[in-house]
């Protein structure tokens, strides 16, 4: 019996979850969370086979949870299940350790498959979710002052406010602004937000 568990904020998909799982004959639910704080000492008291987790969340989101439950049990079976095809996003979950990567849309049978698939012993990334990975890949990684730089350029602030915020010079800003156009292939600050947001560099508003 695979002890399957749900890590997500969305009391609808955790639902829908715990629905199509009952209805397997060789998967148990064993419990849920609705936000990753606290998914390390979920992990030792509930014992999941395979834990479906998601990315985007209040408080803790999902890649600090399963670098959280990565830190207690290396060999825990995460499957990222998640809105969120941002590369970035997809880079990190897989880097950290995660077992597999599902969008949301898919049909709740992917969702089993990729269930067994990694209770098994496999992983499950799907070709377009590797090739996003592997795009990412090849892009130079923000650093943390950097991706700092990015959050409040994004606000719509100039070199000047950015400073004071972060309690840096105009000119480091525009150094390390120059850096992050460059990483991201952009040449303004309007298109390097909206390529921030759609690979993930950006966190929900």
């Amino acid at each position: 019996m695979i002890r399957v568990a749900v890590i997500d904020d969305h009391a609808v998909v955790r639902m829908g979850l715990k629905y199509a799982i009952s209805l397997e004959s060789d998967m148990e639910f064993v419990g849920e969370l609705t936000d990753g704080e606290g998914a390390a000492a979920f992990l030792v008291t509930e014992k999941p086979d395979v834990i479906l987790l998601d990315i985007r969340m209040p408080k803790v989101d999902g890649l600090a949870a399963l670098a959280s439950m990565l830190a207690v049990k290396p060999s825990v079976k995460v499957i990222m299940l998640t809105t969120s095809e941002a590369d970035d996003d997809i880079y990190r979950a897989i880097k950290l350790g995660a077992k597999g990567y599902v969008v949301k849309d898919r049909d709740s049978d992917s969702i089993l498959r990729a269930i067994r698939q990694v209770a098994s012993g496999g992983k499950c990334f799907p070709d377009e979710v590797m090739k996003l990975f592997h795009e990412r890949a090849m892009t130079p990684d923000l650093t943390a002052r950097e991706r700092e730089v990015l959050e409040v350029m994004a606000k719509g602030l100039s070199n000047q406010e950015i400073g004071e915020v972060l309690s840096i010079s105009p000119e480091s800003v525009k150094i390390h602004l120059k850096h992050i156009f460059e990483k991201l292939g952009v040449t303004k600050r309007v298109e390097c937000a909206l390529v921030a947001q759609r690979r993930g560099f950006l966190k929900d508003a």
